[in-house]
């Protein structure tokens, strides 16, 4: 998880993925820990659909180098996305491109396999936004994570109503947490947390994006401030 060292960490199949797309990279000093880089924040604050197609399609760069045939991954990820929902799918028969393609889809959260041996799989609600950009499954997902979570006081105190793990790994990333109660985490945004950002290559303008993008309802029904980098 980004920024979480408590976590578990995710399987190396989508660490190498995350690396190779440049949304992550190694710790120059130590080189045994991944740290997110500025297009990787960016990446962030893409909606659910983008993210996936995005890290799919570097999958797919990779299919010539690892001997995969590109039509053939591509026309699994279309049938994959066509599966109901729910529904228990067998995979003999499968060639050994999708059944690899099979396993990775497996890691990236997009099929359910009870096990590794397993001869059959359950497509994710994830996986039916390979083919739809309307699901409503994932609508329905987006609107419950689009909602602002986030409030700033003009003391850059922040106060974010969530209990996300992901969605507190990444404040931690440029605020300085404070303490946490159940659904509420209270930070403060400082110089030295900032700094700490900016070292990872997370920008300024990326920063305010993000805590524009989620702030909360609350927030707009107050007089507006603007917000420079010189605040």
């Amino acid at each position: 998880m980004v920024g979480s060292e408590q976590a578990a960490s995710p399987r190396n199949t989508v660490l190498f993925l995350l690396q190779r797309a440049g949304l992550m990279q190694r710790d120059h000093q130590t080189n045994d820990k991944l740290n997110i880089t500025s297009l990787g924040f960016q990446f962030l604050l893409q909606d659910v659909n983008s993210q996936l197609w995005a890290l799919l399609l570097h999958y797919l760069s990779m299919a010539d180098e690892r001997n995969m045939d590109l039509v053939e991954v591509l026309a699994f990820f279309f049938t994959v996305g066509g599966l109901e929902l729910g529904r228990a799918y067998e995979s003999r028969g499968f060639s050994q491109t999708q059944l690899q393609t099979l396993e990775e889809l497996s890691d990236y959260g997009l099929v359910y396999r009870p096990s590794k041996s397993a001869k059959y799989f359950f497509p994710t609600r994830l996986a039916s936004t390979l083919t739809s950009t309307a699901s409503p499954l994932l609508s329905r997902l987006n609107d419950q994570e689009e909602q602002g979570y986030l409030i700033l006081e003009t003391n850059y105190r922040v106060y974010a109503y969530t209990a996300n793990l992901l969605r507190i790994a990444i404040l931690n990333l440029f605020v300085t947490l404070k303490s946490r109660l159940p659904n509420l985490v209270i930070g403060q945004l400082t110089r030295h947390s900032v700094k700490s950002a900016l070292n990872k290559g997370i920008t300024a303008d990326q920063i305010i994006t993000y805590l524009t993008h989620h702030a909360h309802p609350q927030m707009y029904k107050n007089v507006s401030v603007k917000v420079t980098h010189s605040a």
